[in-house]
């Protein structure tokens, strides 16, 4: 079984076993260290009504809506929002997680598609306005890491004129380096990679995000190269089956890239996080993907300057969708235990 708490400092949604309750441990969002809820305070809590306990504010008492259209003010920013939001839309602030507020154990999901037509324009609307920032850190990014390959690959270059002046082994040498400096720029790419994915995600929230954000992934990228060439190897596996198993692995594990660095998941975890989310919006998934390609080749055929928005766009509408479906609620379908 395991222990579903939000850290009492940052309300980050945090899950561990139940045998390290009444334990200490940081957090792995703020650093600060939390108490381990034990199970005894995780039944009381789950005896509460539901709303109560989604809508119960930290240290503050609980008060009940009286109906189901009734508004509060978001416990952060003060902005009226619908009782029943489980995420302020205004400064993104989320109020208590999904399973907990429904009385379920966590791992359960309701496997049902979101609309993509909503996504669309929600990814437009917050796209929109931030169109600055995001177009601004595509560019930044997408110039440091052509410096990072450019400055890579000179070894090499270095080491075919070696090569051409007959001087084989000063140029094997100088290759020996190429590999190191490219190794070193990839996991530089990453590393950009990783802050710009922390930025993509706090935009998709509409949470603070800034340019310095794109520098902000040093604790992610060594996973995230590992899963992306675990995610790469499967493609290509899939692809050569035929192309269609290839797609289907895509849209099953596509927003492992988001869960690790969201969720902050060990080693490849991320990756079976990533399935159970995509479970029930495969053809949701599929008509993002298809409007995001549609996207990237009218950008293309804009003189290829559209690709400056259209790529900016599409990585928001990607961390919109992984977003929206981190929201939806927990699976109706009981486990064993719970018949019990």
């Amino acid at each position: 079984m395991t222990i579903d708490f939000n850290c009492p400092h940052c309300d980050k949604l945090l899950k561990t076993s139940e045998d390290k309750s009444g334990r200490q441990a940081k957090c792995p969002g703020c650093g600060e260290v939390i108490a381990i809820p034990g199970t005894r305070e995780l039944e009381t809590d789950s005896t509460l009504p539901a709303q109560a306990v989604q809508d119960a504010p930290l240290n503050k008492p609980m008060k009940l809506p009286t109906t189901p259209g009734d508004t509060r003010p978001c416990r952060a920013c003060g902005e009226t929002i619908k009782a029943a939001a489980i995420r302020c839309r205004f400064c993104g602030e989320v109020f208590q997680s999904r399973e907990a507020a429904r009385g379920r154990p966590s791992g359960y999901r309701e496997m049902r598609p979101f609309s993509p037509g909503e996504i669309i324009s929600e990814a437009w609307r917050i796209f929109a306005d931030r169109m600055g920032l995001l177009i601004g850190s595509f560019l930044a990014m997408s110039i440091i890491s052509t410096m990072a390959f450019f400055v890579g690959g000179m070894p090499f270059t270095i080491a075919n004129a070696l090569f051409d002046q007959g001087k084989t082994q000063e140029g094997a040498v100088v290759a020996g380096v190429g590999v190191v400096t490219m190794i070193i720029a990839m996991g530089f790419l990453f590393y950009i990679q990783s802050g710009y994915l922390v930025m993509q995600v706090k935009t998709a929230r509409e949470q603070p995000a800034e340019f310095g954000d794109l520098f902000a992934g040093g604790r992610f990228f060594l996973r995230l190269l590992l899963c992306s060439l675990l995610f790469g190897l499967m493609l290509n596996i899939g692809t050569v089956a035929c192309i269609i198993p290839g797609l289907l692995l895509g849209i099953m594990f596509w927003p492992f890239a988001h869960v690790l660095v969201d969720e902050d998941q060990p080693g490849i975890a991320s990756l079976n996080r990533a399935k159970e989310l995509t479970d029930g919006n495969w053809g949701s998934i599929f008509i993002v993907l298809i409007f995001s390609l549609a996207c990237m080749i009218a950008g293309f055929f804009a003189c290829g300057l559209g690709l400056i928005v259209a790529i900016p766009f599409t990585q928001v509408l990607y961390a919109v969708t992984y977003d929206r479906m981190t929201c939806q609620p927990a699976l109706s379908q009981p486990n064993s235990d719970d018949k019990s």
